[in-house]
């Protein structure tokens, strides 16, 4: 059994040789102060994610910024409300995987980026204080029950090792790149740069940006824009500075998005509507159909386990149910049949959500009981005709759609 009193040196090093020897799954938490702490979470040795909850808000910006990723809002709202998990960002970038709007060498690409930002940071507070390492074998969390990314523990180790070697043999070894920097002399600083780069970098200097954002920003790597600034900072042109987290990722939304929340619960208390089921893992599913049955005045339940689907149906008694197809554990086919072995729920219609349409998968929905199929992703026409199909008449919807929202990316 895999437990940090076994490893006679516990040193990051150490601790990923061990749990990659071992097949570990779970988790390692490391701790260097009370707000200095990272999680790394392994799947039978292998690396699936690692989080820097001080900076998790941040380090997702920088990778939208950095890899030009588009998001519409309506896919972020619901992690950035409720962002109280270390995983948060790996289960938004599975959503956005799973849905299309990244691909799959962006995913493993940021997966890949943010794991090596994090074991570096450990290993650079490692070289300046004790830090502690807590194994938490087993934990239950879909990020280990369904791993999108299976990284070799070694191989990423071996190359934040060689980062963070270049970086201390550098001189850099007290410059972390999660620092703000600010000019406090910036007619000396611009007299040393060109003006090209100082129009560039003079206004990114002094926003409240991390070493890493501005890199983010200017398509750069933070080793050699650290270098560059090392000489400025020296001198005393630059000062370094601690910065907090982002608060929200767009913060014009989020007043809109708590109304829309407590709209929502007043909804379900009263129930004077008919109410929708919506079951899927993909947070994203779940809030998209969340807007678009709120905003035409129908109630709405979101389940994203399947494991907690029967009973929250028969809690709930939904007048119309959605149901994702391909999902970890239980299947949509498996939970359809259990609906319609349930009395109170056998008779409610069932719309299987499948980003397939093969005839043979329409051809087992229907044998388990499913009333209809409903190809994703999904469209608020398509989503209000199957309501006015299943549950109530036309005169309950409104005659005009909502309006598409448009894609934001980060300024």
């Amino acid at each position: 059994m895999l437990s940090t009193a076994n490893i006679n040196n516990p040193s990051l090093t150490n601790q990923l040789s061990a749990i990659s020897s071992k097949q570990f799954t779970g988790s390692l938490n490391v701790v260097a102060s009370s707000i200095d702490k990272w999680s790394l979470y392994f799947f039978r040795g292998r690396i699936v994610w690692g989080d820097s909850g001080q900076y998790s808000r941040r380090q997702l910006r920088q990778h939208i910024i950095r890899y030009q990723i588009k998001i519409n809002p309506i896919n972020l709202d619901c992690f950035q409300i409720n962002n109280n998990h270390n995983c948060w960002i790996y289960q938004l970038l599975c959503s956005l995987l799973q849905e299309q709007q990244i691909t799959r060498e962006q995913f493993d690409k940021i997966v890949k980026s943010i794991i090596l930002e994090v074991l570096f940071d450990i290993l650079q507070q490692e070289n300046q204080r004790q830090i502690s390492y807590k194994i938490e074998p087993n934990i239950e969390q879909n990020i280990l029950n369904w791993p999108r990314a299976l990284i070799d523990t070694k191989s990423i180790l071996k190359k934040a090792v060689k980062n963070w070697r270049n970086w201390s043999n550098s001189g850099l070894k007290n410059l972390s790149p999660n620092f703000g920097i600010v000019l406090s002399q910036p007619e000396q600083f611009q007299k040393q740069i060109s003006p090209t780069l100082y129009t560039k970098l003079g206004k990114l200097i002094n926003s409240k940006r991390s070493l890493r954002d501005i890199a983010s920003k200017i398509k750069s790597d933070q080793f050699r824009l650290a270098k560059f600034l090392l000489p400025h900072i020296q001198k005393g042109l630059i000062k370094l500075t601690k910065l907090p987290d982002i608060p929200v990722m767009f913060p014009h939304l989020q007043k809109t998005n708590l109304q829309l929340y407590k709209q929502t619960e007043l909804h379900q208390e009263k129930r004077s509507q008919p109410l929708i089921a919506c079951i899927d893992d993909s947070l994203i599913v779940c809030h998209q159909m969340k807007q678009i049955v709120t905003a035409n005045s129908f109630d709405f339940v979101g389940i994203n386990s399947s494991l907690k689907a029967i009973i929250t149906l028969i809690e709930r008694k939904p007048d119309l149910i959605f149901l994702d197809l391909i999902m970890p554990i239980a299947n949509g086919y498996e939970i359809c049949a259990q609906i319609r072995r349930i009395s109170t729920l056998k008779e409610t219609p069932v719309i299987i959500l499948t980003s397939s349409n093969r005839l043979i998968d329409r051809v087992r929905a229907t044998m388990v009981g499913c009333s209809d199929y409903l190809v994703k992703p999904i469209r608020e026409k398509q989503v209000l005709e199957i309501v006015n199909k299943y549950v109530t008449s036309s005169s309950y919807l409104p005659q005009k759609p909502m309006s598409d929202t448009l894609a934001l990316q980060f300024s």
